[in-house]
């Protein structure tokens, strides 16, 4: 007979990059049963099984045996998602059925998946313009008409830049492989390559920052950072491996700043995540949210020590 492994006290289901050090820092912190899902790691539904009386979720994967998920009481979805391995089909039905279990349980869940957030991008974007909120000029567009006057309306300022709008890494047609993972500069070199219909792609305003502001929100708190940078950047992106080119400071943004982000982060049903803005000439301009975000980085330096109270929430529901 098999022997099925079941966990009866509080369990913590966390879904993660592979590799992702602040997830480490809250692990680290749980003195309780938990489960990590990676990216990468292919996990197999075993069976799961309903009745009147009872219900059985059961999982496999490389490290872990037959592993009962009815008893979870938490979930931190922090990246990753459940993959067979098996191919597009199966993932489908494993991530449908995994949903089905995990979703619609009463139990505390921080975060949101990506897939389910992705959609929603050019709608944040928007919400903050509704709630008060100064964001940079935008245009999506795929004709170069359009492109070409926006170009012009900001060359004598400090230009245009270009961003995904999905979080693909990168598109190819016949001529060329388009790399989306940084933000870049349009410049005139750029224009005369580009054809007179392209696909359609993210276009701002150039603002030079006097700094940037990276804002972790997690169950209605703030924690926000400064980041000067010594160099001239296009995506701040670049220099997090370059800590001598920067200085990030803890930041308390402006109250009525936090209230219309804090609306945004309900509007999307979002109790986890990061906020990128701008600081210039004492305006703040929103960029984006990110539903995972890079932690660490603000974290260790502004001594926030989240990775605690985040393990605290987990554990305790609240």
């Amino acid at each position: 007979m098999e022997v099925i492994r079941k966990i009866k006290s509080i369990m913590i289901m966390i879904y993660s990059k592979d590799v992702d050090d602040f997830v480490n820092d809250v692990i680290d912190y749980l003195d309780t049963n938990f489960i990590r899902i990676g990216e990468s790691d292919k996990t197999n539904i075993v069976s799961m099984n309903f009745s009147d009386e009872n219900n059985s979720y059961i999982i496999t994967n490389d490290y872990l045996e037959n592993i009962e998920l009815e008893n979870i009481k938490s979930v931190w979805f922090n990246g990753g998602c459940i993959n067979s391995g098996n191919g597009d089909y199966e993932n489908k039905c494993h991530e449908i059925l995994n949903d089905a279990f995990i979703l619609q349980k009463n139990i505390t869940k921080i975060g949101k998946r990506i897939v389910d957030f992705e959609t929603n991008r050019l709608d944040i974007m928007l919400e903050a313009k509704r709630q008060g909120l100064k964001i940079p000029h935008t245009l999506i567009t795929g004709n170069k008409k359009k492109l070409q006057n926006f170009y012009d309306t900001y060359s004598k300022k400090n230009g245009i830049i270009s961003k995904r709008i999905l979080d693909s890494f990168y598109y190819s047609d016949d001529s060329f492989v388009y790399n989306f993972n940084l933000t870049f500069l349009i410049t005139p070199e750029i224009l005369s390559k580009t054809l007179d219909d392209f696909t359609i792609s993210f276009f701002q305003e150039r603002i030079i920052a006097d700094f940037e502001i990276r804002v972790i929100y997690m169950d209605g708190s703030f924690y926000s950072a400064a980041i000067h940078v010594f160099k001239d950047t296009t995506d701040i992106r670049t220099i997090f491996t370059e800590i001598d080119k920067s200085r990030i400071i803890p930041f308390k943004l402006p109250e009525i700043i936090e209230e219309q982000l804090e609306k945004v982060f309900k509007k999307f049903n979002l109790n986890y995540g990061s906020a990128d803005l701008m600081y210039c000439d004492g305006d703040y301009y929103f960029l984006e949210i990110n539903p995972t975000g890079q932690i660490s980085f603000i974290n260790n330096p502004c001594n926030y020590n989240i990775e605690n109270k985040l393990s605290q929430i987990l554990k305790n529901g609240k």
